[in-house]
């Protein structure tokens, strides 16, 4: 039996080989027994154990640990991946439909970005798929108005080409005809002015779609107001009678000269050209907390649907369909439009109640300082 030296009240275990020859513990112990009536004795105590049985059952803990992590590990990996995939179907199935973007838009069909069945609907992926959709939408738009803006201006300029044409030839082929040769010349600079009012029109809109230089100064509208009625006085004999202005401003207001005046210019054209005629215009011109308020109030004996109201700002768009007025090209609002978008102002067009039409501008006061 071992006998080592302790001190008291220690232990210690130590590895032995049992007579039997297993493998086993010694757990020595010393300590002071205190018997009653007794002297205090010191004793020590040798317990032997074999740990063949113990190391048997560590092994097969150690075997089912390292097994079950990496069992837990194969199960995480598998339930990771189905969740993720899951997850992941709804943009895969996006990312497949943006592959075959381009070939459905080859088969001409409306294509779309939509749900497939059975797929999960997650917010982040909705968000994209509706971005996307609404991009596509708002292209396809703006590809249908560049092609109708297209052929309407290849309508508005062949016309007074083929009108020039058709003249030269009428009179080279009767050139001694007097009835043709006193108003050709006059005729062709009626046609020429008519397509130049056109493509100034044309570079107008297209300088004010992009962008343009606002020089803004104090404006004192009611002089602004006159010298528009000055300009316009050659088409309208009678425009200072039909006008009925009341202007409750105080102050200048602060804003790019140009821009003011071609809105005001080509709003006042209109209300003129298309009321019933020698009827009053109705000029307002007030402010608010937040806004200076320009209105044009005007007879109309046109009563326009809701949809023809909001085409009425597209480029070369006209109610009448066939064009038969050579003075009118549907430009005006158009120009109008993209000079309010571009310094801010809010643009509102509507028909009331009573068949008038009111031509609405908001001018942001923020936007009245210099």
């Amino acid at each position: 039996m071992l006998h080592k030296k302790l001190p008291l009240n220690s232990y210690q275990i130590v590895d032995i080989t049992l007579p039997n020859r297993e493998i086993g513990k010694a757990f020595l112990y010393s300590y002071l027994a205190k018997p009653k009536d007794q002297k205090p004795t010191p004793i020590y105590l040798t317990i032997y154990a074999s740990t063949t049985g113990l190391d048997k059952v560590t092994g097969i803990l150690d075997i089912l640990l390292i097994g079950s992590f990496l069992l837990s590990m194969i199960i995480m990996r598998v339930v990771a991946r189905a969740i993720v995939n899951k997850g992941l179907n709804p943009l895969v199935n996006l990312n497949d439909q943006i592959k075959l973007f381009n070939y459905q838009k080859q088969q001409r069909q409306n294509h779309s970005f939509t749900f497939e069945e059975n797929t999960p609907s997650y917010i982040e992926v909705d968000l994209i798929r509706n971005e996307l959709n609404n991009f596509l939408e708002t292209n396809r738009k703006m590809v249908d108005n560049e092609k109708r803006i297209t052929s309407d201006i290849a309508h508005e300029i062949k016309t007074p080409i083929a009108e020039i044409i058709t003249l030269t030839e009428v009179h080279q082929r009767f050139p001694d005809d007097e009835r043709l040769a006193k108003t050709f010349t006059t005729d062709i600079l009626q046609i020429s002015n008519r397509m130049k009012v056109i493509v100034e029109n044309l570079l107008l809109l297209q300088r004010t779609s992009h962008s343009l230089s606002i020089y803004k100064e104090p404006i004192e509208i009611t002089t602004l107001l006159n010298s528009v009625i000055h300009d316009l006085n050659f088409k309208y004999d009678d425009i200072k009678q039909r006008i009925v202005l009341n202007n409750t401003l105080h102050q200048p207001i602060i804003a790019g000269e140009f821009c003011l005046k071609t809105i005001i210019t080509n709003l006042l054209d209109n209300a003129l050209f298309y009321s019933v005629p020698s009827s009053a215009i109705n000029i307002v011109i007030n402010d608010d907390a937040q806004n200076v308020v320009f209105t044009i109030t005007n007879s109309s004996p046109i009563n326009y649907s809701e949809t023809e109201v909001n085409k009425l700002v597209q480029p070369l768009f006209q109610h009448d369909d066939s064009r038969s007025n050579n003075d009118r090209y549907g430009l005006g609002l158009s120009i109008v439009d993209n000079i309010c978008k571009i310094n801010e102002y809010e643009l509102s067009i509507s028909q009331l109640t009573n068949g008038e039409f009111q031509v609405l501008v908001r001018i942001p006061k923020k936007n009245c300082r210099e």
